[in-house]
């Protein structure tokens, strides 16, 4: 006779698939099993996602079992909108355009089209009798429509796991009529799933929306975090000839650096010894409206614009980093509730924060633990005074090294993070 449990984890993003959005779902795989539950896998064999860190599949524990079912779905490896744009001609902008029109019909997301494979391959592992629960983590949406008809078919509990919200993204451009008609349909699919669940993890920031969904529904409130052993073993190689300041990511919706940009380059006007000191350092997804803007503003020796980086590069390039970078549109007033991932790395990097979003947001209350400089989204005095005041810091040997506190730190570990889900399996079991 065995305590142990067994799960069947169903997840869009995983090894060898990259980005922020994969973090969460390996630890888990990696964690649950010290914790007597057992993981199987279930994800695409190629997500077809903008992100790919093939380095990362040795994260994966040689004990945890991946199944992978195949997705037919359209390609992100580029997004839409630079698709278009980088199209050479009008009538080569026009054409892409008309090919991705359809993409917007898909319910609830582009990736809708993986539901005729995972759900079949879900249920035919489900039907071996070797699971005690089957968990889903989203986004995409699509993944929670497969949970719903997964648990449709199935005695096996279901709990879903929400990384981000899914009614009140602050990447939806709420103001087009289009938008706010599928944003209607999405709301009735996402209750329908939400009545299917046995339980559910959320993130702080999707607890309202799931609770509006069906308050009943047992719930469990598990942040987004970061693996701390993981920076602690990261040695630091800063530039000693430059005051770099660092952002790794990409900038969906309309987050951009743009206002960072015109700030720096206000700056290297006025004070031109700077420019021998100031670099800007961005790896992963650039706009390429701001391309063009360094090239305009003649900043373009300050910065650097590098591809996407394995997840060890990125956190390596967070550690050398003087100063650490963060960007969220306001949203129209959504901003202030999204806390993205890429708070909890930059609380644990070490580094001081120089951080352009909602001044009374979630992130700006969350970064306040290491004394981040906030700033508006569109703030391009404030940004230009955070900067100059960094770079007088470095140039002096006195800029901060922000120490978290210890209950800052456990709360926002992966280690304890497991923990509140492996307790959350074991109670939707026993039930």
């Amino acid at each position: 006779m065995t305590d142990r449990l067994r799960i069947l984890l169903i997840a869009f993003y995983y090894p060898p698939t990259g980005g922020g959005g994969v973090e969460r779902t390996l630890q888990f795989s990696r964690r649950l099993p010290e914790l007597g539950i057992d993981v199987e896998m279930l994800v695409p064999t190629d997500a077809k996602w903008l992100a790919e860190d093939p380095a990362s599949v040795s994260r994966i524990p040689a004990t945890v079992a991946v199944h992978r079912v195949r997705y037919r779905g359209p390609s992100l490896k580029q997004l839409p909108a630079d698709r278009i744009r980088n199209a050479p001609t009008t009538a080569r902008k026009l054409a892409v355009r008309a090919a991705l029109a359809p993409q917007r019909l898909f319910l609830p997301d582009a990736n809708a089209p993986w539901l005729a494979d995972v759900v079949p391959a879900a249920l035919k592992l489900l039907e071996t009798g070797r699971f005690d629960a089957f968990v889903t983590t989203t986004p995409p949406h699509t993944v929670a429509v497969a949970g719903r008809l997964i648990r449709s078919r199935t005695e096996v509990p279901w709990i879903a796991d929400w990384r981000d919200p899914w009614l009140t993204h602050a990447d939806l451009d709420l103001s087009r009529p289009d938008v706010r008609a599928k944003q209607a349909a999405i709301a009735r699919l996402a209750r329908w799933c939400v009545g299917g669940m046995d339980a559910a993890s959320v993130v702080d920031h999707a607890e309202e929306e799931v609770r509006s969904l069906r308050p009943e529904l047992p719930l469990a409130v598990i942040p987004n975090g970061i693996d701390l052993e993981e920076l602690a073993a990261i040695e630091r190689r800063p530039d000693p000839g430059h005051c770099t300041f660092t952002f790794t990511g990409w900038f969906f919706g309309d987050r951009s650096p743009r206002h960072l940009l015109q700030a720096v380059a206000d700056l290297v006007r006025d004070r031109p010894e700077l420019r021998a000191v100031i670099r800007l350092r961005f790896i992963g997804g650039f706009p390429e409206a701001d391309r063009r803007r360094v090239a305009d503003l003649g900043i373009g020796e300050l910065v650097a614009i590098e591809s996407p980086a394995p997840h060890a590069a990125a956190m390596q390039a967070q550690a050398d980093a003087d100063v650490a970078l963060i960007f969220m549109q306001d949203g129209g007033g959504q901003g202030e509730k999204f806390l993205p991932g890429k708070v909890w790395e930059l609380l644990a990097c070490g580094r001081p924060v120089l951080a352009m979003l909602p001044v009374a947001g979630a992130a700006a209350r969350e970064l306040q633990a290491v004394d981040a400089a906030i700033i508006g989204p569109d703030d391009v005095a404030g940004a230009r005074a955070a900067v100059e005041a960094y770079v007088e810091q470095w140039r002096s040997g006195a800029l901060p090294v922000p120490v978290l506190a210890d209950d800052v730190c456990t709360r926002i570990s992966r280690q304890t993070q497991a923990e509140a889900l492996a307790g959350l399996i074991h109670t939707t079991v026993g039930r």
